[in-house]
């Protein structure tokens, strides 16, 4: 979202961990035997996993930041502007419905309207426009009311069949909604879509502070780990009356994670925008440069291994998936690794996806290819 001239390098590499780590846990070999850190929270609580999207929400609204402020400061028109915003939001919804088509066919499952590109478009689109009509007040008064409001709306409001406040899995407000509306939970679903916005809005806050020309480098570090600092602590409290939960998306939830993804762009920031140390971090600015790209054709990928399939006998079906894993990680690694070996060849079919996808975005690297939306 950022011109090849002005982007931090600390961005690019933050946002390129964030891709590699989707990349590997979402792409487990055996589902069966996923190693622990790569597992996300059954419903209550934070893993690491868990970070992983609103990491890239929160990287996303810090290059808008950069991004949207660049294009007012050189006098883009406001309806260019919007025209933009809306058409790149269309864009990943349109890329995101194409994922969801093929995890049907793959899957079988009912064809969910809502995903992750699906999500990543809609909060783009009200995160910009928040941006656009309001300045840095504003949006901080917009993402404390998003994140407050909906810990209200979920604590006050109540619903046929279950009670105002509960968060019970199958029983709360934002399950209630989506099954009404869409026939189905959804974790990117309706309800839960406006603290993700909340996510979005607290990285174009610090954005705006790494944007600040007034400030030195070491300054700015500090001050994203004092913010981080304060939301760590507020998080903390906050759980005991609105428990962290990925598929809830709860406010607490949204703290928790943008406080430790501002300590991780600190610390990236100081290490690379800082003190120049940059050698190690190549292949993270190379998956950083073209990042939905990485994530849409690794997803493609994965769901057409399910899709592509033959019959073995009545009944019987072999997926590729099952034919490339068995053959190409389950058949040697278990051997060597003893009671471990089933989890270590399962990240190990993960790690490929990571690998394979580096190569790719490598290549449209060098050949200076960076697809935009």
């Amino acid at each position: 979202m950022q011109n090849q001239e002005t982007r931090l390098l600390s961005l690019d590499v933050f946002r390129g961990m964030t891709i590699a780590a989707m990349l590997l846990v979402n792409n487990a070999g055996d589902w069966g035997n996923v190693c622990a850190p790569l597992q996300h929270s059954e419903w209550h609580g934070c893993t690491a996993t868990d970070l992983i999207f609103p990491f890239f929400l929160f990287i996303m609204g810090v290059a808008m930041s950069f991004s949207i402020a660049r294009k007012r400061d050189s006098g883009w028109d406001p309806g260019i502007l919007l025209y933009s915003t809306v058409r790149r939001s269309a864009i990943l919804c349109g890329l995101g419905l194409i994922l969801s088509f093929l995890s049907y066919k793959g899957f079988g499952e009912p064809y969910h309207v809502f995903g992750v590109l699906q999500r990543i478009g809609l909060c783009y689109l009200f995160a910009s426009l928040i941006m656009l009509w309001t300045g840095v007040r504003g949006q901080a008064i917009s993402a404390a009311a998003i994140l407050a409001g909906y810990y209200l709306i979920m604590k006050l409001v109540p619903f046929p069949g279950g009670f105002a406040g509960t968060l019970l899995p199958g029983s709360n407000l934002a399950e209630y909604i989506d099954k009404r509306c869409l026939g189905y939970f959804d974790p990117e679903g309706i309800l839960t879509t406006l603290p993700a916005i909340g996510s979005v809005l607290t990285g174009i806050l610090a954005g705006h502070w790494l944007r600040d020309s007034r400030r030195e480098g070491n300054e700015k570090a500090a001050g994203l780990c004092s913010a981080g600092t304060v939301l760590f602590i507020a998080a903390a409290l906050w759980k005991y009356s609105f428990p962290f939960n990925k598929q809830l998306w709860t406010s607490s939830y949204v703290l928790h994670a943008t406080s430790l993804a501002l300590f991780s762009l600190a610390a990236c920031y100081w290490i690379l925008d800082v003190k120049q140390i940059r050698r190690w971090a190549k292949p993270f600015s190379v998956f950083g440069t073209n990042p939905i790209a990485a994530y849409f054709g690794a997803s493609a990928m994965a769901y057409s291994t399910i899709w592509i399939h033959w019959n073995t006998g009545p009944g019987q079906k072999m997926f590729l998936k099952t034919l490339v894993y068995n053959n190409l990680y389950r058949s040697w690694i278990p051997g060597l690794f003893g009671v471990y070996g089933d989890y270590i060849a399962s990240a190990a079919y993960g790690a490929s996806y990571v690998a394979l996808w580096l190569g790719i975005s490598w290549v449209l690297y060098r050949r200076q290819i960076f697809l935009k939306i």
